[in-house]
């Protein structure tokens, strides 16, 4: 895997940074999409073991996926770097319990999780589509292919619990990016489950209380860095499309999304 343009989100901490490290070889151009210069100073030091000119070979795009505007505007400026992207990896995501709004006002989950990850790709799809074999690899969450889908906690028509809600804004990412793949010839689309990783996520103080417990007995980051990369790049997935990779391996979706839930879901993203 050499000589690709390849854009993460999330690539700068946990499972986003062990897919980053992978991708640091000669060859490559690999772009972080990060929220600000300080996030930037801190994930450099993060790359001492890797050669100077490929840490400095690193393109740096900034912006605030909760909000649309900056979603369009990074999308924008990486058009204009790029002539290409090979692989894009939609890895950042949420878990609190705050029960936050985006500046759209819409639950954050949502917001970051769903909406951010199918606006950005929508964006950057004439990138996609120069690159002779694109794939879009979105970071999911266990138990995929047997929930079933159920926007109301998204659209805050129900109370809002946490695990239930990030649950729901991953099923609805998975549920968008599948219903995009089947209009997009030349681009494959993968939805990856990390499985239960020690990370930021896991142990801040805006995780739920139960995973702050559970997350004591989680594996290193590196276990689904390895889950997420693979999936992107490893000939056992060469001829899949529209699925759910879990314990790397493709399960069978049993659920879908209604003409109106992608209505209504896809409403919330500003013209």
């Amino acid at each position: 895997m050499t000589n690709m343009y390849v854009l993460i989100t999330g690539g700068h901490t946990g499972i986003g940074l062990g897919v980053t490290k992978k991708l640091l070889v000669p060859g490559n151009k690999v772009g972080l999409i990060i929220r600000s210069e300080a996030r930037k100073k801190e994930v450099m030091s993060e790359f001492a073991e890797f050669p100077k000119e490929l840490v400095d070979g690193i393109d740096f795009f900034y912006a605030d996926l909760s909000d649309q505007t900056q979603v369009k505007a990074v999308a924008a400026e990486v058009s204009a770097a790029w002539p290409r992207i090979d692989r894009l990896f939609n890895n950042a995501g949420i878990l609190t319990d705050t029960g936050k709004k985006s500046n759209q006002g819409n639950e954050l989950h949502l917001e970051i999780n769903a909406l951010s990850p199918y606006l950005l790709t929508q964006e950057l799809r004439l990138l996609l589509l120069n690159a002779a074999d694109a794939k879009v690899i979105s970071t999911g969450t266990d138990g995929m292919h047997r929930r079933k889908l159920n926007i109301a906690p998204l659209m805050g028509l129900t109370k809002v619990r946490a695990l239930a809600t990030y649950y729901q804004s991953k099923q609805a990412m998975m549920m968008l990016m599948n219903d995009m793949a089947a209009s997009w010839d030349g681009v494959v689309f993968l939805t990856v489950n990390p499985g239960p990783n020690k990370t930021g996520m896991t142990t801040s103080s805006d995780a739920p209380a139960i995973l702050k417990f559970l997350s004591r007995f989680f594996p290193d980051p590196s276990v689904g860095s390895k889950l997420i990369y693979n999936a992107g790049f490893s000939s056992k997935f060469a001829d899949s499309n529209a699925v759910y990779i879990t314990g790397n391996k493709v399960a069978p979706i049993k659920s879908c999304m209604t003409a109106q839930e992608k209505q209504t879901l896809l409403a919330e993203i500003e013209s």
